[in-house]
């Protein structure tokens, strides 16, 4: 049975909700390409004219997706002035709370979904960079010289290793022998290994990162 609008019982924000929630379900499963409007519909017990008429087409939901879960992520942190604190705050809400929409991240970008088809910018992802760039502007010129990668690759790979251990990990685990390894273990590995690839490589940082000791 589907619901034509509000009046037959949800209000448009609980409406609008659940078409966005049955949205990230399905692109996360199936990636963009494989999901149409008609299941998002479907999935969230709507009518197809009423999805287009509250969200758009599916390129407007995919967007507005990304958008609200992007948020999240970096509501794990909205006001940490430290890179290593942040990224590490913002690692566990994408390996926990918001894992589905880390999946979606990565099932969009190995099926081949353009960034700019995406919802253009990436708040977290934005906010590790300008940390990145302060740490690296406050650093000594010796040290800058030692550490002279850039730091938005640095900021890059370290978002990249988060991607790609939730598109891989059922894969990974196994092949490295650790299949049955406790997921808090995982998660304070994967933490570990994000700060020392951070401090290794953005200047201004220092050097007792308490993570790696």
């Amino acid at each position: 049975m589907t619901v034509e609008g509000p009046e037959q019982g949800q209000g448009r924000e609980a409406t609008t909700a659940a078409m966005l929630t049955a949205a990230e379900e399905l692109f996360s499963a199936r990636g963009f390409t494989a999901v149409s409007v008609r299941d998002i519909a479907e999935r969230a017990g709507v009518s197809h004219a009423l999805v287009h008429r509250y969200l758009g087409s599916k390129a407007d939901i995919y967007r507005t997706v990304l958008t609200r879960s992007e948020q999240a992520i970096l509501n794990a942190a909205p006001e940490e002035p430290d890179l290593l604190t942040a990224a590490s705050l913002m690692l566990g809400a994408g390996l926990t709370a918001q894992r589905q929409y880390v999946r979606l991240i990565a099932h969009a970008a190995l099926h081949g979904l353009s960034y700019d088809r995406t919802s253009g910018r990436f708040a977290a992802t934005e906010r590790l960079v300008e940390l990145a760039e302060r740490a690296a502007a406050s650093a000594s010129p010796a040290e800058r010289a030692e550490k002279d990668l850039d730091p938005r690759l640095a900021v890059a790979g370290a978002v990249a290793l988060l991607l790609g251990w939730v598109a891989t990990a059922s894969w990974v685990l196994p092949a490295a022998g650790i299949a049955d390894m406790d997921e808090a273990e995982i998660q304070d590995g994967l933490e570990r290994l994000v700060r020392g690839m951070l401090s290794g490589n953005v200047p201004g940082l220092g050097h007792d990162d308490p993570a790696q000791g």
